[in-house]
């Protein structure tokens, strides 16, 4: 695999290279131009499988870089048949301005363009999927010759976590897990992994966590059921933030989820010319014994004070409640205030939507024999109802990740 990385700061190709390095690329597989001349230059003789450029960026050594620096490379490269074009492109700039003037064109292309700055780390994850997935093609493509393929063993695990987004619920996890987490890849696999063991009490537990390639019911669906064929776990946890149902809940609060469904199932009839939608939803039910230490959990007040206390960052204003109710899942995002008052009466107890629950509990209930057991605690960030304070999300992602940390001490014990 050869990658050529087009960008004139030196700390940001130092980044991108700890990236490339912890994906096994050899350092004689990258190239580095730091103009678009110059990229021009390699990219006429030599192929790259993978081209990671900044979009501010000067055109000849000596000039300053400009805001549409790495898109006027781009579309010299896609007018000319002097150059050998690469099969993906990654965008990745530390500049705002020439951020918003590229995503369109990059959009049009089906690429990706990402934000790079001291609290951006979304980037390092999508690029790893990129290169994870060149690997894994490189890799099934170098075996069809071979008779004697050997499969992949994964190993098995007891604890599998699933969070929709990298920052700020997969790191805010790790970081309330207490464990160090390495990075586990396979081959013919695209996915990214992070493996460690996690002690409780005198047991210590192998674990798995993994972020979902995209948010929705689609995504958390295929993904959960392929690592739980892969790694068998016991039980399978999902951690991070949803919306809450204003009046009976506050911001900061904590969702753990006794019965979850998907309320867009159901069909669409017309009733005296009008259209309604009549819901047909399938429910998936938390087990007595997931749903008894969430009781548990919620009447725990000094439990609650002390995660509160210890919350870094910014926090609400009280002290969190931790409520056990029915949370419903949806395949869209939700940002209107009539929102609540409709899917409500699918369920009158309901508390929370969110974009994934459902799918991962509904992996675990089609799972193989022995189905393993599924938890979701997510936090309240606002109450889809327009309204946003993204102040919330990384309380929401610490307090949701360490009540899970908690419940599963307590499901370990029993």
């Amino acid at each position: 695999m050869q990658i050529l990385i087009v960008d004139d700061e030196n700390a940001k190709v130092v980044e991108i290279c700890a990236v490339l390095r912890d994906a096994d690329i050899a350092e004689d597989c990258i190239t580095v131009a730091t103009t678009a001349a110059a990229a021009l230059k390699e990219l006429k003789s030599n192929y790259f499988d993978l081209l990671i450029i900044d979009m501010y960026l000067p055109n000849r050594v000596g000039e300053a870089p400009n805001l549409s620096g790495g898109v006027d490379l781009l579309k010299r490269i896609n007018r000319g048949n002097d150059v050998q074009l690469p099969e993906h492109i990654v965008g990745l700039t530390s500049n705002l301005e020439a951020l918003a003037a590229s995503e369109e064109d990059f959009a049009a292309k089906s690429w990706f363009v990402e934000e790079v700055g001291p609290s951006k780390t979304t980037w390092k994850l999508r690029l790893m999927e990129k290169l994870q997935y060149l690997k894994a093609r490189e890799e099934y493509q170098s075996t069809q010759s071979k008779s004697d393929i050997v499969p992949t063993v994964r190993p098995e695990c007891e604890l599998l976590f699933v969070c929709a987004l990298l920052d700020p619920e997969l790191t805010a996890l790790h970081a309330v897990s207490g464990c160090k987490w390495e990075v586990v890849t396979f081959p013919g696999d695209p996915a990214i992994y992070w493996s460690a063991q996690m002690p409780f009490g005198d047991k210590t537990v192998s674990a798995i966590c993994m972020c979902l390639p995209q948010m929705g019911l689609v995504s958390a669906g295929v993904t959960a059921a392929k690592a739980i064929t892969l790694f068998k776990p016991k039980l399978v946890v999902m951690t991070g933030v949803c919306a809450g149902r204003r009046g009976d809940c506050k911001l900061g609060d904590a969702i753990g989820a006794n019965l979850t469904w998907d309320y867009g199932s159901g069909k669409f009839t017309e009733v005296d010319g009008e259209v309604v939608f009549e819901p047909a939803p399938f429910h998936a039910a938390a087990s007595a014994r997931v749903v008894g230490v969430l009781t548990e959990l919620s009447n725990d007040k000094a439990l609650l004070e002390e995660l509160y206390r210890k919350s870094p960052g910014y926090r609400p204003e009280v002290v969190p409640t931790f409520h056990v109710a029915p949370l419903a899942s949806g395949a869209a995002v939700q940002n209107h205030k009539e929102f609540f008052s409709g899917v409500v009466t699918q369920q009158r107890k309901m508390l929370g939507v969110d974009m994934e629950a459902f799918a991962v509990a509904w992996a675990c209930h089609e799972a193989l024999e022995p189905q393993p057991n599924w938890l979701v605690i997510k936090s309240v960030v606002d109450f889809a109802d327009g309204t946003k304070d993204s102040k919330i999300q990384a309380f929401g992602s610490y307090i949701s990740g360490a009540l899970a940390v908690s419940a599963i001490e307590r499901l370990m014990s029993r």
